[in-house]
């Protein structure tokens, strides 16, 4: 039995309310805080050849030296 649109939104509704109350637990202070900690190259140090080699080699699509990907093709 299929649902009706007014089932739907109450569904639609129940989810949102659920995220939006699990949502307001996280602590945005501490998200903030860690936003500078992110891993940073150390200098002198050359990037791996044969890992860009093979990630390139492993990429459905490559022009130039940028992975080519779609954008929302299930709209």
């Amino acid at each position: 039995m299929p649902l009706d649109r007014e089932e739907i939104k109450r569904e639609a509704n129940r989810i949102l309310d659920k995220f939006v109350a699990s949502i307001s637990k996280v602590d945005i202070k501490e998200i903030i805080e860690k936003k500078d900690d992110r891993r940073k190259e150390k200098e002198g140090k050359l990037p791996d050849v044969e890992f860009r080699k093979i990630f390139f080699e492993n990429a459905p699509a490559v022009k130039k030296e940028c992975i080519e990907a779609e954008k929302a093709k299930w709209k």
